[in-house]
């Protein structure tokens, strides 16, 4: 009985020391390239290191083998680790006698295919048989990943807009997206400006393929060129990028209008102890969501039970709105006070008191 509970327990620990090692490996992100499948990771939970060399096949399933790569001996440490790169440089890489193979060995890019990544760990200093694990991709080429708006070269009067493009095609699961956004100086490329200039957006982690303006960034200035770019990544890996794009912003006509008929942010007009309305009030507001309807009430201030009547509909469009509500309705008392209630499209709400007179 007790030879054979020590034969079990051989036999489990002589398990356990084989098969030890993972490779992990993400066909999505590394399985495009040649460079990219020394993408992965090995995990040895053991305390021991070991040496090994790995061979790393890749198939395709109607082409057959369109490369195999040797790599030279290295040591795997205890927990996670990488390839290290003098393994990396000692490889020896055999592309398979085809198509898919051919053109690997021109460009190191994995043509479209259905494909798997086997990796196969030999030990050098053990009987054990060598480790190997296979992934399976359907390998599909991204898509142009398209920016839609402000689109190349536009002339815009928005100084916050609405920042859209293209998805990622096919989506990667975990995948985000990146924009840098950024002033053009005088005599830069656009592609210069986004390389070395400090960025007013820099946003990450971007779930959709569409950013309003920021709150926190400043907001464009006229007369301005600006270039913008998205990335799309996962973890540390950039998947696809598209072209940079630029666009000016130019208004000069809108602009003396908004000046000559004082439209201000409503930010700007919440400082002030109350607003003079000449039968109007005339404000600027930024909807950073869908078109909607601005949601408003008006009472006096010297009735607060009684709420005014008869208030036109506000429709906010996307972006950027230069409002006019008119009052001369017939509900306002000249050289009264009212307080109007904003809801505005974020959720919050503020209060804006106001003095009402005739228009001159």
């Amino acid at each position: 009985m007790k030879r054979t509970h020590s034969l079990i327990i051989f036999l489990l620990l002589a398990s356990i020391t084989r098969g030890q090692i993972i490779v992990q490996f993400i066909p999505e992100i590394n399985g495009r390239s040649l460079d990219g499948l020394f993408g992965c990771r090995t995990l040895n939970p053991s305390a021991a290191q070991v040496a090994v060399q790995l061979t790393v096949t890749v198939k395709e399933r109607q082409a057959g083998t369109v490369c195999m790569i040797k790599t030279s001996q290295f040591n795997i440490g205890p927990g996670t680790g990488i390839i290290p790169v003098t393994a990396v440089r000692g490889a020896s890489v055999q592309f398979g006698n085809n198509r898919l193979g051919q053109l690997l060995s021109i460009n190191h890019l994995f043509p479209e295919g259905d494909y798997d990544y086997c990796y196969s760990l030999q030990y050098v200093r053990s009987d054990n048989l060598p480790d190997e694990q296979c992934f399976s991709y359907l390998l599909t080429p991204f898509a142009d990943l398209s920016l839609i708006d402000p689109y190349n070269l536009a002339k815009i009067c928005d100084k916050r807009p609405l920042l859209t493009w293209q998805p990622l095609i096919p989506g990667v699961l975990g995948s985000f997206y990146r924009l840098v956004l950024t002033e053009i100086k005088p005599g830069q490329s656009a592609t210069e400006a986004i390389n070395y200039n400090l960025p007013l957006i820099n946003q990450q982690s971007i779930m959709a393929p569409v950013l309003p303006y920021p709150p926190s960034a400043p907001e464009l200035k006229l007369d301005t060129k600006y270039a913008w770019q998205v990335s799309a990544y996962k973890e540390q890996t950039v998947l696809n990028r598209s072209e940079i794009w630029s666009f000016t912003v130019e208004c000069k006509d809108s602009v003396k209008n908004v000046v000559q008929k004082s439209f201000r942010e409503i930010e700007d007009l919440l400082l002030g102890n109350y607003y003079i309305a000449e039968g109007e009030i005339r404000f600027a507001i930024t909807n950073s969501y869908k078109p909607q309807q601005l949601r408003y009430e008006i009472e006096a201030l010297d009735r607060p039970d009684k709420r005014i009547k008869g208030l036109p509909l506000l429709k906010l469009v996307t972006g950027a709105n230069n409002i006019v509500l008119d009052l001369e309705n017939g509900n306002f008392k000249v050289n009264k006070y009212y307080i109007m209630r904003l809801r505005m499209p974020n959720g919050s709400i503020k209060e804006l008191r106001f003095f009402y007179t005739e228009k001159k």
